[in-house]
């Protein structure tokens, strides 16, 4: 299937020119923009409400504080894509590739990332409820001050990841881990040999 042309913002040079007011926040309601290509776009702010990107492609697009609803980025592929402080609820992610993803202060609820990719994301200071995550890969991310509720995390792997901070359930992850660490050290420590009483000399009988 032949690529869709990248959808580009109107430049800052237009507007001026124009004498017109800089671009109202896009939004997209109930379109169906599976497999679409956005390249380098600015979608700051942005409402996706009831909308399919299913296979879409995201490349250096900007989302900050965008608010994504009823949304389908399942199987999606999102490289330098930063969503900082973007509200995501009832958002598939599912089987999708996250390369390079910037989430710090995001809200996820009810989002689905099973089976997704995450490489080089940050989710430092992000609030995840009720999410399905289940069999999620996340390598060399940013999980500090991360705070999950209520989500399926069965099967996922963590690798070279920062857990700092990291709350799961209320628990802190990263202390949980020192503590752990703390008794597998202690256990393999050899156990101190106790020392053996000194044995009395025999009293020499004296000499009648």
């Amino acid at each position: 299937m032949a690529k869709k042309p990248p959808i580009a913002p109107p430049s800052a040079d237009a507007t001026e020119d124009e004498g017109i007011q800089p671009a109202k926040p896009a939004r997209f309601h109930g379109s169906a923009l599976a497999g679409a290509s956005f390249d380098d776009v600015d979608l700051r702010d942005a409402r996706l409400h009831n909308v399919s990107l299913a296979g879409a492609e995201l490349d250096d697009v900007d989302l900050r504080d965008a608010r994504l609803h009823n949304a389908s980025l399942a199987g999606a592929k999102l490289d330098d894509v930063d969503l900082r402080d973007a509200r995501l609820h009832n958002v598939s992610l599912a089987k999708a590739e996250l390369d390079d993803v910037d989430l710090r202060d995001a809200r996820l609820h009810n989002a689905t990332l099973a089976g997704a990719s995450l490489d080089d994301i940050s989710l430092a200071g992000a609030r995840i409820n009720d999410a399905d995550a289940a069999a999620t890969r996340w390598s060399d991310a940013s999980l500090r001050r991360a705070r999950f509720e209520g989500s399926d995390l069965r099967e996922v792997e963590i690798v070279g990841c920062a857990i700092d901070g990291l709350t799961i359930d209320g628990v802190r992850i990263d202390r949980l881990l020192e503590e752990a660490k703390a008794r597998s050290h202690a256990s393999q420590a050899p156990k101190a040999t106790e020392k053996e009483a000194p044995t009395k000399k025999p009293k020499k009988e004296r000499k009648p």
